[in-house]
């Protein structure tokens, strides 16, 4: 009963094979996705960063405007 052939340990072997070349194909499928995601990520950055560039100035702008708008309609005093 605890005597295992050869072919058990053939057997066993080539699972444990079987399994660590299911876990590096995995491994490697996982850093495409990382891959992936990370050009993903940096895409949607580059974006934000070309929103801002446009969006901050006109920001300024307008609160410049706004200021300007404030401080010329305030009553005068005599």
């Amino acid at each position: 009963m605890g005597e295992r052939t050869l072919e058990d340990v053939l057997e066993w072997v080539v699972l444990g094979l079987l399994v660590a070349v299911i876990v590096l194909v995995a491994f490697w499928l996982g850093g495409w996705v990382m891959v992936f995601v990370g050009r993903v990520f940096l895409a949607l950055a580059a974006f934000i960063v070309a929103l801002l560039k446009f969006f901050v100035p006109a920001l300024i702008v307008a609160g410049l405007f706004y200021l300007l708008v404030r401080w010329l309609s305030r009553p005068r005093t005599a």
